[in-house]
């Protein structure tokens, strides 16, 4: 399982790599799981592929047919699982997946294992987003979620200590959340976790993208831990995410004042942020360049923003669990005033906790590991941040400066470093 700085309990990681008797890399293991249909029948007769990730390519290690009742076994080598000889007990990334319906529909999970284990029962999401366009634009209609993947009875969920008095706690899997996913040519316009369906994006969000479509993305991750009587204990690593074909949406007609402007870090050819191509871009590079803590942009002439748009934000974390972006303005580039300061995370030390367990192993996600050629969904803390933010009235701007504040122990606050960025968006 994951190595990461939480202590486990009960079925914890090093009880469970180091009991028992290991296993060698040639000793066949099994995996079994169930799949179901739409409506939640029994998927019959379905043929199954295990792949296993190999420096970043997914072939085939295992391959079964789901019984009348839907039930599956995948036999396969614990070589194939995990590489007993390191010293890091390297797993391999396994990947099972359903072909795309005629609508556009899958579903796969990303799984780590050690020994038998049972997989999550895969049911396919009945989802499709409905694009309605009236007077103030176009919306998105999402039905609820997937349901929450059961506990199989043979296994128990993970615990981890409490933060503050060392009471353990049961960790779940996530709840299936919707997500709707916006996207123009191929890259990521917006990423909204729906809650209220119909959801009408503004024409900020839209701006000027000629060619935007919307996508329902769903994702679950958990683990649990077996302990069989008379066999080797074993735990699984999963991630489940479902996905809907696109619909095309109407194209933005609002271009921001901010485009084409030069900005700070300087770039040797046009500023990637504010270019509109929606490229996430360094803000500097981590093997030679000092941290950057700001971005500021030169709008081409004075004028009064009222609103701005953050796309694909990512910056360094504080251990204190709460975060400000702040949006400032000025004419002169020396005396700045405030447009804009909203808290972008405030989690208690549980929470912390919880997603840095829940989320950790996922951090290095691509392309490469969706089927069906989709972007990776990072969550937690690699979520990267997607805001609309309205400006405060103020006087004339010519520049904009971007940063992110931290809390730091004691209550004060620090600056946050900006890693990379997408597009930062200015509007009058």
């Amino acid at each position: 399982m994951r190595h990461a700085s939480l202590t486990f309990l009960g079925l914890g990681l090093l009880a469970l790599t180091h009991a028992g008797c290991e296993r060698y890399p040639e000793d066949p293991i099994f995996a079994y799981g169930r799949m179901r249909q739409l409506d939640g029948a029994p998927l019959a007769g379905a043929p199954l592929t295990l792949e296993r990730r190999r420096d970043g390519v997914f072939s085939p290690v295992s391959t079964t047919t789901t019984e009348a009742s839907g039930d599956f076994i995948f036999e396969l080598l614990s070589g194939d699982a995990v590489n007993w000889r390191s010293l890091d007990e390297q797993q391999s990334r396994l990947r099972l997946a359903t072909p795309l319906d005629a609508t556009g529909r899958g579903m796969f999970a990303l799984l780590y294992m050690e020994d038998d284990v049972e997989f999550p029962t895969l049911q396919p999401w009945d989802a499709h987003p409905r694009v309605d366009v009236g007077p103030q634009g176009p919306s998105v209609a999402f039905p609820p979620p997937p349901p929450l993947l059961e506990v199989p009875e043979t296994a128990s969920l993970p615990q981890v200590l409490g933060p503050d008095d060392n009471t353990p706690f049961f960790v779940p899997p996530t709840p299936p959340e919707p997500l709707v996913w916006l996207t123009s040519e191929g890259l990521l316009v917006w990423r909204h976790t729906g809650t209220t369906s119909p959801w009408t994006p503004s024409p900020h969000l839209l701006e000027d993208f000629a060619s935007p479509q919307v996508q329902l993305r769903a994702v679950s991750v958990g683990s649990w831990y077996f302990s069989p009587l008379g066999g080797e204990p074993s735990g699984l690593d999963f991630r489940v995410e479902w996905r809907t074909a696109h619909e095309p949406l109407p194209p933005g007609t609002l271009r921001p004042v901010s485009r084409g402007a030069t900005c700070e870090p300087t770039f040797p050819q046009a500023c990637p942020w504010t270019d509109g191509r929606l490229e996430p871009v360094l803000l500097a590079d981590p093997k030679t360049d000092p941290r950057v803590y700001s971005l500021v942009v030169t709008l081409p002439q004075p004028t009064r923003p009222r609103h701005a748009v953050v796309r694909g934000l990512s910056h360094a974390h504080g251990y204190q669990g709460k975060e400000w972006l702040i949006l400032e303005g000025s004419l002169d580039g020396e005396h700045w005033h405030p447009l804009n300061r909203t808290v972008l995370r405030d989690e208690d030390s549980r929470a912390r906790i919880t997603n840095a367990f829940t989320y950790s192993h996922y951090a290095d996600l691509s392309g490469q590991d969706s089927p069906y050629g989709d972007s990776p969904i990072l969550l937690g803390n690699d979520a990267p941040v997607f805001i609309e933010l309205p400006l405060a009235d103020a006087e004339p701007t010519r520049y904009v400066r971007l940063s992110v504040e931290l809390l730091a122990y004691g209550g004060d606050t620090s600056p946050g470093a900006l890693f990379s960025l997408a597009e930062l968006s200015v509007f009058e």
